[in-house]
């Protein structure tokens, strides 16, 4: 027992013990999202441009266990789905267009939203991995940049960089007197220029870097090159208004959108593409960073008022505990 009390009022092997526990929190977590959706690929990267404009190269794609007896199998409203490739077992996301009971097996064929006619694809129920239930926009490109066997070493290098530093640099000390307590809180009413809380400089930039992101989930739109799309290219990562405006400006001879809808849910929009023949193409319910960057940011002002208000009432009873009594 004295062995395990040194060993744990040791800083090192505190940040070895942390950094354990991070990576089984983060294993633990995958595991428990495979068995709640049901799938061995819970969350995967949009990496092709087969489904534009529905699912853009860099969208990561929540997908849900279906049971093929319930698929939607439409060219318009038809459920898109990830399979494995029969041949290849290359992982792909298509629309089910079509699906047919042959010696009480399904048989689904799929096409791309941006395929040609005629590109379509047949696979037995057993290849079939799930449903996409909603994409979230932006975050799949880190996923495709670890693609590139480059980026896989730079990751590789930096991971160990930080783990290097961690151990050379303990965040925490070994042990905290009430001086060091003290000091700390006279640390957060330090003062800018003699004027500003520094907390409130730091609570103010945090609201303008929120309020910055959900301006550009609205209207911000930024290229760069993709190394892990398929074929690398450069792609663009867009706002809810400019990937409405890539949805209307989207013709071609099999892809012609004449007309969009958007819808908002809770936390999600989604896109609807009204195609030349009449028909409406059904989109996916994609996450709303503008829905999320509110809420975080309604979050962070209530809970920096809370702690102002607290502060304030303690700073009064030591006030009213300080004054002198009359005899």
């Amino acid at each position: 027992m004295e062995t395990f009390q040194r060993l744990w009022r040791n800083e090192y092997f505190k940040t070895v013990i942390t950094i354990i526990l991070i990576i089984a929190i983060v294993f633990g977590f995958w595991l428990g999202f495979q068995a709640a959706l049901g799938t061995e690929y819970p969350a995967l990267a949009v990496a092709s441009t087969s489904m534009l404009p529905t699912l853009n190269v860099g969208d990561l794609i929540i997908v849900q266990h279906v049971d093929p007896a319930y698929l939607n199998a439409n060219y318009t409203t038809g459920d898109i789905v990830v399979f494995k490739h029969p041949v290849t077992g290359k992982l792909i996301v298509h629309r089910a267009v079509k699906k047919e009971l042959r010696n009480d097996v399904y048989w689904i064929t799929t096409h791309g939203d941006n395929n040609p006619p005629g590109a379509d694809e047949n696979f037995p129920e057993q290849n079939l991995v799930g449903k996409v239930i909603v994409k979230i926009p932006f975050v799949g490109n880190f996923a495709l940049l670890l693609h590139s066997q480059g980026n896989v070493y730079l990751l590789i290098f930096l991971i160990i960089l930080i783990f290097i530093i961690i151990l050379t640099f303990p965040f925490t000390t070994e042990d905290e007197s009430e001086p060091v307590k003290e000091e700390k809180q006279t640390e957060k009413r330090k003062r800018l220029f003699g004027k500003i809380d520094v907390k409130t400089v730091y609570v103010l930039i945090l609201n303008l870097l929120i309020i910055s992101f959900a301006i550009f989930s609205l209207w911000g739109a930024f290229t760069f090159w993709q190394p892990g799309a398929d074929p690398p290219q450069a792609v663009t990562i867009r706002g809810m208004y400019p990937d409405l405006q890539y949805h209307e400006s989207f013709k071609n001879s099999h892809n012609y959108v004449n007309g969009t809808i958007l819808s908002q849910g809770f936390l999600t929009y989604k896109i609807d593409d009204c195609l030349l023949n009449g028909s409406v193409r059904q989109g996916v319910p994609t996450f709303s960073w503008l829905q999320f960057s509110i809420l975080i940011l309604c979050i962070v002002d209530v809970w920096t008022l809370f702690d102002y208000l607290m502060e304030r009432r303690e700073t009064e009873q030591q006030e009213v505990l300080s004054e002198p009594k009359a005899l």
